[in-house]
């Protein structure tokens, strides 16, 4: 890197001494350009239940008959998403026939910032389906009774920053005696810098599901039976950065024998990244309970399942590049007689290039059940009959990743 530095300003005391050489009629182009994008987007999403309840009682005195199915749920959800997609691009291409001066100076920023949170919370669902049957034969529908909250979160940036300079000059005539030259300069210098986070959280506090049918006298089946509290919690946050910077020049040989080359290329390339993503999924006190009673009430229990699910998945995700490519050709020789070939040419080639690519990506993921219960009760006196399938679970759950895959990638290609 040192030995870079040094050679540009190498190259640099050279164009400033080849400017303060004899007076020659000269092309000057010059190109300055700067470029800033700003970008920030916040999503917010709050969803809350405090105290829904959802209730079938079904009673039933010398009263012959089928019951119905039973759908009962408590829902809770919250989505938000917040993304940015920003590009910056600068391009400069420069032409000249001759000896000339050509100067590209460029400066870029492209700057994101992206939040998003979401947020559900159920405090108290409950869903009861209570039926009672006294000499009253018959079935029972289904009984399905859910409560679930759910938080999904989104943040994403996807950033490019791209700078692009092409010069070519050509050369002058075969043996001129005045000091000719064809000097080419260019400055890039690129920052692109993101940051996203996102959160979600998912809340139930002590949702309960009951079934309880009661049968006196009372001959039927009974139907199947689900039961279900569910908490979710799904967070995203990601980066795909890529910042490029692109210079190519060509020169044809300067003045013949006593023209100077000089071609100096300078660039700063700095990619930044931070993805942080939290996932918590909570549940405190949720509970299944099935608990048929039959007296001298034949039949049969339908199926019974269960479940009590908590989950929670966090990802932080980076993937920066960072790229800068430069390539340089001169036209060498000297067509001129032995003695003019004694003035003497130089061709400088000189290349400093300065990268630096970060990144940082946090992920967190909490999945926390307390004291979910299953319960399967079932209570026969004098009730011939069978007793159907139980399937009981509790499940908590959490993943978590954090990745990244930077790529810095330098390249210079020289040809005199």
């Amino acid at each position: 890197m040192k030995r870079h530095l040094i050679a540009l300003v190498g190259a640099l005391l050279a164009v400033l001494a080849v400017a303060a050489g004899p007076a020659q009629a000269q092309s000057v182009q010059g190109v300055e350009q700067s470029a800033a994008t700003g970008q920030s987007a916040e999503s917010s999403a709050n969803s809350t239940q405090v105290a829904p309840s959802n209730s079938n009682i079904s009673v039933r005195i010398f009263s012959p008959g089928d019951g119905g199915n039973v759908s009962q749920s408590n829902n809770s959800a919250a989505g938000s998403v917040a993304g940015n997609a920003a590009s910056t691009a600068q391009g400069v291409l420069q032409s000249q026939g001759g000896s000339g001066e050509q100067a590209v100076g460029q400066q870029a920023e492209t700057g994101q910032h992206a939040s998003s949170n979401a947020e559900s919370k159920q405090i108290k669902p409950s869903n009861s389906n209570i039926s009672v049957r006294i000499h009253s034969p018959g079935d029972d529908g289904d009984v399905e009774q859910s409560n679930n909250s759910v938080a999904g979160s989104a943040a994403g940036n996807l950033a490019e920053t791209e700078q692009l300079a092409g010069q070519q000059q050509g050369g002058g005539g075969k043996c001129c005696h005045g000091g000719g030259a064809g000097v080419q300069a260019v400055g890039q210098k690129a920052e692109t810098g993101q940051k996203a986070e996102s959160e979600a959280t998912s809340v139930q506090e002590h949702a309960s599901n009951e079934n309880i049918p009661v049968r006196i006298h009372s001959e039927g089946d009974n139907g199947s039976v689900t039961q279900s509290n569910n908490s979710a919690a799904f967070s995203f946050a990601g980066n795909a950065a890529s910042t490029e910077q692109a210079v190519e020049q060509s020169q044809a040989d300067g003045c013949g024998c006593s023209g100077d080359l000089v071609q100096a290329v300078g660039q700063k390339a700095f990619t930044g990244q931070i993805a942080k993503s939290d996932a918590t999924s909570i549940q405190k006190g949720a509970k299944n309970s099935n608990t048929p009673v039959r007296i001298f009430s034949k039949g049969d229990d339908g199926d019974v399942d269960q479940s009590n699910n908590s989950l929670a998945l966090s990802k932080a995700f980076n993937a920066a590049q960072t790229k800068q490519l430069v390539g340089q050709s001169q036209g060498g020789g000297c067509e001129c007689d032995d003695r003019k070939k004694s003035d003497g040419g130089a061709g400088v080639q000189a290349v400093g290039q300065w990268a630096d690519t970060f990144q940082k990506a946090d992920s967190d993921a909490t999945s926390l059940q307390f004291y979910p219960s299953n319960t399967n009760a079932p209570v026969r006196e004098k009730s011939w009959g069978g007793g159907g399938s139980v399937a009981q679970s509790n499940n908590s759950l959490a993943a978590s990743a954090a990745l990244n895959l930077a790529r810095t990638l330098q390249g210079v290609r020289q040809e005199q």
